[in-house]
């Protein structure tokens, strides 16, 4: 298992691994690449369980959550890369007075408005 800024990963995965990844920064999941044996080799997020090719993408994790990685002893696949990113979050809120305009995100995005 590795962590890499915001990512984290068990590519090429071995036999018994078991890993605990511990979330610094709120955001939702970004799926890179998932492909584990399924059932049996899997990844828990906040006590959902993601197997086979169906990874957590765009699951949301707060601060402190745990992800657990764990593989059985049979086959092993590709394995998984995921990364957290903030969620696009207006630093103002749209006007209800048919103003238009565009509203910045805090983590640099965009908003049409």
């Amino acid at each position: 298992c590795a962590v890499n800024g915001t990512c984290f990963s068990s590519l090429d995965y071995e036999n018994g691994e078991s890993c605990r990844f511990t979330v610094w920064e709120g955001g939702l999941l970004d799926v890179v690449s998932f492909r584990t044996e399924q059932v049996h080799d899997k990844l828990t997020v906040t006590g959902a369980t993601y197997s086979g090719i169906n990874g957590p993408h765009d699951v949301t994790i707060s601060a402190g959550d745990e992800i657990i990685w764990e593989s059985d002893y049979s086959s092993t696949y590709l394995g998984f890369e995921i990364c957290v990113r903030n969620p696009c979050i207006a630093t103002n809120s749209p006007g209800d007075d048919g103003s238009d305009g565009n509203f910045y995100c805090v983590n640099g995005g965009v908003i049409g408005g």
